[in-house]
């Protein structure tokens, strides 16, 4: 315990235990575990334990999240892999830090709580500002394959998160004016949330995107239907129809785009390359409306790749795919045949791209959601062929995943296969049903619900689910709204909750709008009161 001159000095030490984890959510682990420690440790040595323990024994919300740690240990004592259990139970230990520590401590003080809010979304931006500085020059210069590499402090899954939660709390701050915002910092704010919804589409993350705007949407029509009257109302409906349905049709048109044939196969095809070798036309896959195998003439493209690159053509590429494969593809996304005169089309960063693994011209450049929307199409196309192949492709991979999820929810309905043991449940199913993903794609179900379900069995994942969303339906403060919906979906693609990010963003969010804002004016109720 600090000398009794010093003890002023708790709640200042409280608050940097918080400014730390803000700031390491976009930036840094370290900081994300730095911040766990310095609030914990100073809890300890401000004392007021008896205190402490009555404020925490009257919130039943702080329980709820420490049950999502506390569900995990029973699971332990049936785990044969008990390192791995105790991984992810340490993974978890935020659902106990979080809620214990700040459910126990006073609330903020007002002005202390707004400008943490205020960083949150600054520390996000600031994030972006990073990642953009550092990556997108070597994206466009071919350094890498996955435009989603410049987030390079997390993961770029976990980032998109943040960025939509910040974008939203921004929204949040502008519309409903829960406290003062200066002019100057009121066009700040704008600015980094336009610059941010950039970024978003730039870093190809349709979970983010999709959240962002579901989100946006809902709460339009929320707003509209409260405070305009019924012709207003309807007419922004209308527009809102309108802009649905003009978003329905573009998207259709590229689809047809990209799987019918182009006009040029309408006429007879030529047998002869310009230089005198014999064409192959097949007609088995499609692509940007070009027939992948057509226009192929396989010797020749040989050599004229040896002609402009020292990359192996019978080698992998940056993403482990044939480059053979990557270079027929990259040829008929431009339109181009299969043969030296496509070859001698493609410029030196075309060649780069190649070798990197970027297979459709479409791939490159600065607008993330063409990008991604093509990487879908292609995955479709492959889904509609039947092929399977564990050489990650998504939908196809992420559709085995959630299947052997629930075989093996079925297999173990009642207190699942213990926390320690779901990786080692599905490496073993896999090779039980001999399924067709190659090893190093046989993972668990990316699914956090489902994941629960095979770790803990069907009331385990019930349970889950009871105490998540109860402590929100309890307290639905809408900055809390808008978290739990972005966590909530988030873990319908991934599971969240086995990353340390993951972990850090739900269960710190979660409890400090849960226990941190203001609760009254008064000081007795405020962190600055020691």
């Amino acid at each position: 315990m600090l000398p009794k001159q010093l003890r002023f000095l708790h709640p200042y030490l409280h608050l940097i235990g918080l400014l730390l984890m803000i700031a390491g959510l976009p930036f840094s682990k370290l900081l994300m575990s730095l911040s766990q420690f310095f609030l914990g440790g100073n809890w300890i040595l401000e004392g007021n334990f008896k205190e402490k323990f009555e404020r925490l024994k009257s919130k039943q919300n702080a329980w709820m999240l420490m049950g999502i740690f506390l569900m995990l240990l029973p699971g332990l004592f049936y785990s044969n892999d008990l390192s791995n259990g105790l991984k992810i139970v340490r993974i978890n230990l935020p659902f106990f830090i979080f809620p214990f520590v700040l459910a126990s401590s006073r609330p903020l003080k007002k002005e202390w709580y707004e400008l943490l809010i205020k960083l949150t979304v600054l520390s996000v931006f600031l994030g972006t500002i990073a990642c953009s500085i550092w990556g997108i020059p070597r994206w466009l210069n071919a350094e890498f394959s996955d435009i989603r590499k410049i987030s390079i402090f997390i993961s770029h899954i976990r980032f998109a998160l943040l960025i939509s939660f910040s974008i939203l709390l921004g929204f949040w701050m502008l519309v409903y004016k829960p406290f003062i915002i200066p002019k100057p910092q009121k066009f700040l704010l704008v600015g980094m949330m336009v610059w941010m919804v950039v970024f978003l589409f730039i870093l190809q993350s349709l979970t983010g995107i999709f959240i962002l705007l579901s989100i946006f949407l809902g709460w339009a029509i929320y707003l509209v239907m409260r405070k305009l009257n019924r012709l207003k109302t309807a007419a922004i409906l209308s527009f809102l129809l309108v802009l649905l349905t003009f978003v329905v049709i573009q998207t259709q048109r590229a689809y047809d785009g990209y799987f019918t044939p182009n006009e040029i196969y309408n006429k007879p095809l030529p047998e002869k390359t310009a230089l005198g070798n014999g064409y192959s036309h097949n007609f088995s896959v499609i692509e940007n409306g070009y027939y992948v195998f057509s226009f192929l003439s396989q010797n020749e493209l040989i050599e004229a790749w040896r002609a402009r690159s020292n990359h192996a053509i019978d080698s992998a590429d940056g993403k482990g795919q044939l480059t053979y494969a990557t270079l027929i593809r990259f040829l008929n996304s431009k339109g181009l045949p299969k043969d030296a005169s496509g070859v001698q089309a493609l410029s030196e960063k075309e060649i780069d791209y190649i070798e990197q693994g970027i297979a459709n011209v479409n791939y490159t450049g600065l607008w993330g959601i063409k990008m991604r929307f093509y990487q879908i199409l292609w995955e479709f196309g492959y889904l509609k062929r039947g092929s399977k192949e564990g050489k990650g492709h998504t939908l196809v991979m992420k559709l085995e995943f959630l299947k052997n999820a629930v075989i093996l929810i079925k297999e173990n309905p009642w207190v699942g296969v213990g926390i320690g043991d779901v990786k080692n449940a599905f490496i073993e199913h896999y090779e039980k049903v001999n399924s067709w993903l190659a090893p190093q794609w046989r993972m668990t179900c990316h699914n956090q619900y489902l994941y629960i379900g095979v770790a803990a069995g069907i009331p385990g994942m019930l349970l889950f689910l009871f105490i998540f969303f109860r402590p929100v339906i309890a307290d639905p403060y809408l900055p809390l709204v808008i978290f739990i919906v972005i966590a909530a979906i988030s873990m319908i693609p991934e599971d969240t909750l086995t990353t340390q990010e993951g972990v850090s963003f739900v269960a710190f969010f979660y409890s400090f709008f849960l226990f941190c804002r203001p609760r009254s004016k008064t000081s007795s109720e405020s962190s600055s009161s020691s």
